[in-house]
């Protein structure tokens, strides 16, 4: 960057230490992505703890969730630690705030609700093949043509993985399809 151009706004801000020695960085960025992951593991873990951790064949449903919740809750208290009291050894972040950037995210949310909502009604192919079509074409940005035939490729690929080598039951929808 030149000294022209503005500073990007990274999350970063100082704060005054004890009796107005020296300042600090504090990365608010990093601060509230370790608090929100602190969050979750809080919510897995305590979903966790309400499943049996070790029956007489082994690990229960509440064996790995407990672990991955304990290490989430780890990992999210050492970026604390660091967004709050080290904030020079984390990478700089910088949000410009491209519209672009929200409307592929936008995009993104509201096909996977799209297929929540719709894959029961519509079927397990049509769904998806119109779901990797939108991400090919959105957000890979590949042309209509080459979009399409990747869609219907890796659709009828995820079915015979699924539902032949797997015998996982997909839903048919009202086409039968």
């Amino acid at each position: 960057m030149t000294s022209a151009d503005p500073q990007p706004d990274t999350g970063a801000t100082s704060q005054t230490g004890s009796g107005g020695q020296g300042t600090r960085q504090v990365h608010r960025t990093y601060a509230i992505a370790a608090l929100t992951l602190l969050l979750i593991a809080g919510i897995v873990g305590q979903q966790a703890v309400s499943m049996r951790f070790y029956t007489y064949l082994g690990p229960g449903a509440g064996f790995f969730p407990a672990i991955l919740a304990g290490l989430l809750a780890l990992l999210s208290v050492s970026l604390l630690y660091q967004a709050l009291f080290r904030p020079d050894t984390l990478p700089r972040v910088a949000f410009t705030g491209d519209p672009r950037a929200y409307a592929r995210i936008a995009t993104v949310l509201l096909a996977l609700l799209a297929i929540a909502v719709f894959i029961e009604d519509l079927g397990f192919r049509p769904m998806m093949a119109l779901f990797f079509f939108v991400m090919f074409a959105v957000l890979g940005r590949h042309r209509l043509l080459l979009s399409a035939t990747l869609a219907i490729t890796l659709t009828f690929a995820y079915h015979f993985f699924f539902k032949s080598l797997l015998n996982v039951p997909l839903p048919s929808g009202a086409f039968g399809l």
